[in-house]
């Protein structure tokens, strides 16, 4: 009986180590993938979407909160209406859900020379 626990226990220990370094190799090539699609992002042209402009901003989040009224701290710089708006320096998950590129302006906006814009509203050439 005390053959059969110890045979029971074990074999759990064994898969519960094989799912656990299953999952990691997975996770690795995961993040090997996503790095290789970073890399070929990086440097890439962005223009504006079909919305006719890109709203750039000083962080990757939507921040409109005090627009309209005498308090300017909201994060954007500027909706630019010129293609191409800028190249690609990288690309982060914003506390919203949505990937923003992180771009050098290919004109300089306000006296920034960098900015966030959301990814869903560029196009990437």
């Amino acid at each position: 009986m005390i053959a059969g626990i110890a045979t029971v226990v074990l074999s759990g220990a064994g898969f519960g180590v094989f799912k656990l370094l299953k999952k990691k190799s997975y996770t690795t090539s995961s993040n090997k993938q996503k790095k290789k699609e970073e890399q070929k992002l990086m440097s890439k042209q962005v223009n504006y979407g079909s919305e006719g402009y890109v709203n750039v901003r000083s962080s990757p989040k939507v921040d409109n909160e005090n627009w309209g009224r005498f308090d300017f701290s909201h994060n954007l710089i500027k909706q630019v209406k010129s293609n191409p708006v800028g190249n690609i320096l990288s690309r982060v998950k914003g506390e919203d859900g949505y990937f923003w590129y992180k771009i050098s302006l290919d004109q300089p906006v306000n006296g920034k020379s960098e900015g966030y814009v959301r990814e869903d509203a560029v196009v990437v050439e």
